[in-house]
C-alpha cells in the first residue's frame, strides 16, 4: 500500500509539472506584436461584389484557417481600413473596381494601381487617369489569369508606359487564387503552373532598365530562380503577399530567408492581397512580423522603406 501511495503521488506531481510546463510553452508560442512602425502595402484591393464574390466562406487546404468574406462592398472596405488603421499603414497601392473611390475619400494613404488582365483596359485610358492625378502604378497586372505571360506582345506597352511616367509596375505570378483554383473556372479557367516561372520577366528587365518594377508574391516557389534574377537585375523588387498567408508559414518562412540569405533584404516589399477577406491582413502581417531571422531594422525594410524607396520620384 505504501509504495502504491507513494507512486500514485509521484505520478500526480509529475502531471501538475507536465501541466505547467506545457501552459508555458503554449504561453510562449503566442504571437506578440512587435513592429509597430509605419506600413506600406503595395497590394492591395478595392473590389465590387460583383468582382470579387464578397462573401465567401473559404477554409485554406494548406493550413487549415477558415476566412469569412464580408458580405458587401462596404462591409470589405470598413473590415479592411479596420486594418490599415491597426497597423499604421500610410501608404496602399489599391488596384480594383473601386479603387479611385477610395483614393479620393483617403488621397493621403491610397495609391491607385491601374488593374490589368481582368477586365477593359487600354494604355491610352491608363495615360489620361495618371494626367489626371488618379494613377500612381500600373498593377495587379494580372495578365497571367488569362494565360498571358509577362513577355506577351500585349503586355509589353502596359511596361513602356510605367517606364515612361516613372511609376512602379507590379506583375502578377503564381498562386493566383487558392490550390487547385483552375478548377472552379471562370477568372481562374486559365491558370497554369506551367505560366508560374519569374523568368520570363527577364526580358522585360533588359528592354526596360530603368523601370520600378516588382514581383508579386515574389516568384514563390521558384527560390533560386529568383535569386538568380535579383542579383542579375537589381532595378527588380519583390512583395510577399498571397503567400504571406496562403502558406504554412513554415513554407512561407523559408522562402522569405532565403532571400534574406541571398543578401536581397533591400528589395522585398509587403503586401497584403487581402480579396474579399480581411482576416488574411492579420496573417499576412503576422508572418512576417513573426519570423526569428529578422531583426528590427530588417522588419522596418519589409513593412516600410523599401517601398518607399521604390515609390520615391525619380
Amino acid at each position: 500500500m505504501k509504495n502504491w501511495t507513494t507512486t500514485r503521488r509521484f505520478t500526480a506531481a509529475m502531471t501538475l509539472i507536465c501541466a505547467a510546463l506545457t501552459g508555458a510553452a503554449t504561453a510562449a508560442e503566442v504571437y506578440e506584436r512587435q513592429y509597430t512602425g509605419p506600413v506600406i502595402d503595395v497590394h492591395l484591393h478595392a473590389f465590387s461584389v460583383e468582382l470579387t464574390g464578397l462573401g465567401g466562406t473559404w477554409t485554406n487546404p494548406l493550413t487549415g484557417k477558415t476566412y469569412v468574406g464580408a458580405t458587401t462592398a462596404a462591409e470589405q472596405r470598413a473590415e479592411t481600413y479596420e486594418r490599415l488603421r491597426k497597423y499604421n499603414v500610410v501608404k496602399a497601392i489599391t488596384s480594383g473596381s473601386t479603387a479611385v473611390e477610395w483614393f479620393e475619400a483617403d488621397p493621403d494613404r491610397i495609391l491607385v494601381g491601374g488593374m490589368i488582365g481582368l477586365g477593359p483596359t487600354s494604355v491610352e485610358g491608363f495615360r489620361q487617369q495618371y494626367e489626371a492625378g488618379k494613377l500612381h502604378a500600373i498593377g495587379e497586372m494580372g495578365s497571367y489569369y488569362s494565360g498571358v505571360r509577362a513577355d506577351d506582345p500585349t503586355v509589353l506597352p502596359f511596361f513602356e508606359l510605367a517606364e515612361a511616367l516613372g511609376i512602379p509596375a507590379g506583375y502578377h505570378i503564381l498562386p493566383g487564387g487558392g490550390p487547385g483554383s483552375l478548377y472552379q473556372g471562370g477568372l481562374m479557367a486559365n491558370i497554369r503552373a506551367a505560366n508560374a516561372n519569374p523568368m520570363q520577366i527577364e526580358p522585360v528587365l533588359i528592354a526596360h532598365p530603368d523601370l520600378k518594377i516588382y514581383m508579386m508574391h515574389a516568384g514563390w516557389p521558384y527560390l533560386e530562380d529568383v535569386k538568380a534574377l535579383m542579383y542579375a537585375h537589381p532595378q527588380l523588387y519583390v512583395e510577399v503577399s498571397a503567400i504571406n498567408w496562403l502558406l504554412p508559414r513554415a513554407e512561407f518562412h523559408d522562402f522569405l530567408h532565403g532571400l534574406v540569405r541571398a543578401g536581397q533584404i533591400k528589395r522585398i516589399l509587403y503586401g497584403s492581397d487581402q480579396m474579399g477577406w480581411a482576416q488574411t491582413i492579420d496573417d499576412g502581417f503576422e508572418a512576417i512580423d513573426s519570423a526569428p531571422f529578422l531583426d528590427d531594422s530588417q522588419k522596418a525594410d519589409i513593412f516600410h522603406n523599401n517601398a518607399a524607396r521604390l515609390l520615391a520620384p525619380d
